[in-house]
């Protein structure tokens, strides 16, 4: 079990480090460090920017994205997620992307907490919404995007997740949070 937060420190040390890839939605770093038991390392680090993923309640149903990713080589169920721009909050980020990718815009949010995706390797956390009160209107896509909009009843999203049938890891640890949050999982 890790630590509380109070007490996490870090443990790593870092010599030196140089960037050795860059576009503008990520970068990659190799940071020599020391590790916490004094030894000599390289570390790999993803640099991203801040990003939000939603949760979208729409009267008992969910809103997921369906679109291809290249490292899983398929199409991936998940929620709505990306980075933000320079200065763009996350509650702000969080909206821009539901309109763009799903064509949605809600009248009422609500914040999730935090979630790591790979912590090891990737520099931030992804802040996660639950919006509610759903309207549809135009969605704007980036161009190389192909996001197809996919509803599924809460109760079978969080069995599907459960099941391995939704994999994507932030997805997987939002829709806990939501069932435990809206008393589906009975934990409330």
């Amino acid at each position: 079990m890790s630590r509380p937060p109070e007490d996490r420190a870090m443990a790593y040390r870092r010599i030196a480090s140089r960037e050795i890839y860059r576009n503008p939605w990520i970068g990659v770093q190799v940071h020599q460090i020391e590790h916490p038991d004094g030894a000599s390392g390289e570390h790999l680090l993803v640099v991203t920017p801040a990003a939000s993923a939603v949760v979208v309640d729409d009267g008992g149903d969910l809103l997921f994205a369906r679109q291809p990713r290249f490292g899983a080589d398929t199409d991936v169920l998940e929620l709505v997620k990306g980075g933000a721009a320079p200065d763009e909050s996350a509650l702000d980020c969080a909206k821009r992307e539901l309109r763009e990718e799903l064509g949605v815009v809600a009248t009422q949010w609500e914040p999730m907490g935090m979630l790591m995706e790979i912590p090891s390797i990737v520099s931030q956390s992804v802040n996660v919404f639950l919006a509610r009160g759903i309207e549809h209107v135009l969605d704007e896509p980036e161009d190389v995007e192909r996001i197809e909009l996919v509803r599924v009843p809460a109760r079978e999203a969080i069995g599907a997740a459960a099941a391995g049938k939704i994999d994507d890891a932030v997805t997987v640890a939002a829709l806990l949070r939501y069932g435990i949050a809206t008393g589906i999982l009975g934990l409330k």
